[in-house]
């Protein structure tokens, strides 16, 4: 049977693992919301800039110039943020890959020790459960290696792609 100091030393591995994932998360949404704040803040600047201009145009070509003035710009900055946005995600998805392969072989290793201990002390006649119960642990210790495995590699990065092509903006 398992002993609480057993039960106790998986939980602490399963906690620090959903931990660890979770703080990878966080640290990726509060990029984003600096990210979304940064834009926000600097969209607000140019449209008061550009409405400023526009109001104290003369005549049509100066109102069209005041407009062209802020569109290129505007654009370069779109396509800047969507660039910050996809390597964001991209380091909070390796940040939380890293952080589950770190944990993982302890929770695995702690569900092992579980599989063993259910095991030995199963009554007599309880072989199809015994049974059922290691074949679900090895389906689970597959699927987590084949998950580790998957997002061993490491997705690069949209300025990671750039540098490597020589095209970066």
């Amino acid at each position: 049977m398992m002993t609480l100091e057993q039960l106790g030393v998986l939980q602490r591995s399963q906690l620090e693992t959903w931990m660890a994932v979770t703080e990878e998360a966080v640290n990726g949404v509060n990029r984003l919301i600096g990210l979304n704040l940064q834009a926000l803040k600097t969209g607000l600047g140019e449209t008061e800039h550009c409405l400023h201009d526009a109001a104290g145009a003369h005549d049509a070509g100066e109102w069209w110039n005041a407009q062209a003035r802020y569109l290129q710009p505007a654009g370069e900055r779109v396509s800047g943020y969507t660039r910050n946005f996809v390597e964001i995600g991209v380091e909070t998805q390796n940040g939380i890959a890293r952080a589950l392969q770190q944990h993982g072989d302890e929770v695995r290793r702690q569900w092992g020790f579980v599989a063993e201990n259910f095991v030995d002390a199963a009554p007599p006649g309880a072989e199809a459960a015994v049974n059922f119960f290691k074949a679900s642990v090895g389906l689970e210790v597959a699927a987590a290696e084949a998950a580790e495995e998957a997002g061993a590699s490491r997705i690069p990065s949209p300025s990671d792609v750039a540098a490597k092509d020589g095209t970066a903006r």
